[in-house]
């Protein structure tokens, strides 16, 4: 074991409500851009597209992420399926390296990152909303394109 392997970590040992709790603190504004939220995520609507963008964390994986989520308050349903058409063009205008994607997640963003060491907190809240904003910000002008179209 070297000096900087500390082990595996499971989830049930992070501490969710204080890493939300911060996040809402150094995030006010996405609170009234809440459209659901679990121990785990924290979706941010965009109803004009009936999407949600999800921010995650993931600690047993060591990483942070943004994904399109599903949910049906929203008609936020099929995301995947409906975005398929345009994911290139949103994938283009991100930039995102191929260590920065899951395969398994459609349009998404993550970050690698220890989530257990709560001096990271601050920076993994702040990634997460400039990487929601981010992909809003593509989706919209993408979507915004093909509706001019």
């Amino acid at each position: 074991m070297s000096e900087f392997d500390f082990g595996a970590r499971r989830a049930s040992e992070f501490r969710q409500r204080g890493f939300w709790a911060l996040f809402a603190e150094r995030h006010p504004e996405e609170r009234a851009l809440m459209a659901r939220r679990g121990p785990w995520f924290w979706q941010r609507g965009l109803p004009d597209f009936a999407l949600v963008v999800s921010m995650y964390v993931a600690p047993a994986q060591n990483h942070v992420g943004v994904f399109f989520g599903r949910n049906e308050k929203l008609g936020a349903t099929e995301a995947w399926t409906r975005l398929r058409p345009f994911k290139a063009a949103i994938e283009d205008r991100l930039g995102l390296r191929p260590e920065q994607r899951s395969e398994g997640l459609g349009i998404n963003s993550l970050w690698r990152v220890n989530c257990f060491a709560e001096d990271n907190w601050p920076a993994m809240a702040d990634w997460l909303v400039t990487e929601a904003s981010r992909i809003e910000r593509a989706v919209v002008e993408v979507l915004g394109d093909e509706a001019r179209s």
